[in-house]
């Protein structure tokens, strides 16, 4: 019985790992066919296939050669929906067959972490190796994802949709300055001069990188800002900024000081407002109201911190570390906007109660 339970849940396994893995497989190989290499051998676009599977997953790398040593942890947030679907669907089809959501669930966590740890110890060289300690961290935090059905309640599921329409709002901020600086993006794609094969996967690889730059001006915004490597410092009020790589997405950075930006950052002072001022409309206890405040406080200021330590990382060099968003820094802010908006909530109808009875004393 286990045996059967097993062999089901690795055959959808695979099957979730295979339909990423080939179409990988066939653009490194095609990549590999155009550029004309005079050296190497079929098994290292291979092998690049699966440094960009795991990728997807984002985990990080230490890169050692002659030419340059260091650590690649900045991955595209974009490339997790893609493993995530996959695992998705093959935890349902597992759960179709067992008929037992828990067991379903252990297995597929077991076995999907099994065959990560092979395709990593396959792909991993004198080179290139994997993290494998933020690496299946990471991976554990999908598959919980990928395999729990929570039904969210309203006070959880209000925060998340205003979070995503700031962020929503932070990527229509970077796409206007993208288009203000579109001809310094045309330029970089030019010094690049990635050819027609190169310049699509550029054009992917930076869609895929879309939410790490839409969350980085979400922080610049908010006024903790963000870093473009060692010993910079980016926000409204600050501009530190040395070389940069030849992106063309980042011709959206600001080109200076810009303290006026920082009025925006009246959006999470609102968001924290709405929500907190719902936990006291509703028709509970003291205690169990109190419990929701701190509830929402927890999820907003640690979802933000986990949000900014995924969405940023190290580019290989040390000129390139850190690159993206401050936990810490992001955190802060936002716990000081609900800190804000709790304090107007609690005294401000004190405040006009005050002034409502003084009024009618000098009538």
């Amino acid at each position: 019985m286990v045996a059967r339970r097993f062999l089901i849940t690795l055959q959808q396994v695979i099957r979730s790992i295979l339909i990423i893995l080939f179409p990988l497989a066939f653009i490194t190989l095609f990549a590999w066919a155009t550029a004309g290499s005079t050296y190497g051998t079929t098994s290292d676009p291979m092998r690049a296939a699966l440094w960009l599977w795991l990728g997807s997953h984002l985990t990080p790398f230490h890169i050692t050669s002659n030419e340059i040593t260091g650590y690649l942890s900045y991955l595209p947030i974009g490339a997790v929906i893609l493993p995530w679907l996959s695992m998705r669907v093959g935890y349902r089809r597992v759960v179709a067959v067992i008929e037992n959501k828990k067991m379903s669930r252990a297995y597929f966590i077991l076995t999907y972490l099994i065959c990560y740890l092979l395709l990593a110890l396959i792909a991993s060289n004198s080179q290139v190796s994997v993290d494998y300690l933020r690496g299946l961290a990471i991976l554990i935090f999908l598959l919980f994802l990928s395999t729990t059905t929570v039904n969210f309640e309203t006070l959880v599921k209000l925060p998340s949709q205003m979070f995503l329409i700031m962020l929503g709002f932070s990527g229509v901020v970077f796409s206007l300055n993208l288009l203000l600086n579109f001809s310094i993006a045309k330029n970089l794609t030019v010094v690049l001069h990635p050819g027609i094969i190169g310049g699509i996967l550029l054009l992917f690889l930076q869609i895929l990188y879309l939410p790490n730059l839409f969350f980085a001006t979400f922080s610049y915004i908010l006024g903790s800002g963000f870093s473009l490597g060692s010993a910079t410092d980016i926000t409204p009020f600050i501009f530190n900024l040395r070389e940069i790589p030849a992106i063309p997405a980042l011709a959206a950075l600001p080109a200076g000081r810009f303290p006026w930006m920082i009025t925006l950052s009246i959006m999470v002072f609102g968001y924290a407002l709405l929500n907190l001022n719902k936990i006291k409309s509703l028709d509970v206890d003291k205690k169990s109201k109190q419990q929701l405040q701190l509830r929402f406080l927890l999820l907003s200021v640690f979802g933000s911190a986990i949000l900014a330590f995924i969405s940023s990382g190290s580019l290989i060099s040390a000129n390139m570390n850190p690159v993206g968003v401050n936990p810490v820094r992001v955190g802060a802010i936002v716990f000081v906007h609900i800190l804000l908006a709790f304090v107007v909530i609690q005294y401000s109808p004190r405040l006009f109660k005050k002034k409502d009875k003084q009024s009618r004393l000098t009538t």
